[in-house]
């Protein structure tokens, strides 16, 4: 894939934030270095960096795409109440492995098909659950 000056602005966009960005935050956070960058571009950029593996979309509530440029192996949390997305790393490489295994009993595939790294969570994160108390 041929990488222009937008293309790689938008990747160290998306791998420079562990938020995990709307395409319309990385287009404001690339206006900044940029400021002739249109959001068109901005989108089509970052499906193509989706296409060619170079980082994720997220489709969490709200119908609204996410990207995340951290392609390690994690799940995501994202809270029901304030909608922040967040990455959850497994404390080790077993915990990560247990869980792979019950998806993949569960739905009867095999485990070289089940990619952690797009499973979404939902729950209340401490954040608001420390302002509800």
């Amino acid at each position: 894939m041929k990488y222009s000056k937008q293309r790689s602005l938008v990747l160290s966009i998306v791998r420079g934030t562990d938020t995990h960005p709307s395409a319309e935050w990385v287009y404001e956070q690339a206006r900044k270095e940029m400021p002739s960058i249109g959001l068109a571009t901005v989108y089509r950029n970052l499906n193509a960096l989706v296409g060619a593996g170079e980082i994720d979309r997220l489709t969490a509530a709200g119908n609204v795409d996410r990207f995340d440029g951290q392609l390690t192996e994690h799940c995501h949390m994202q809270c029901i109440r304030c909608g922040k997305l967040q990455d959850l790393y497994p404390t080790n490489k077993e915990d990560m492995e247990k869980l792979r295994s019950v998806i993949c009993d569960t739905f009867g595939v095999g485990d070289k098909n089940v990619r952690m790294g797009r499973t979404l969570l939902r729950g209340v994160c401490n954040d608001c659950l420390k302002s509800e108390q």
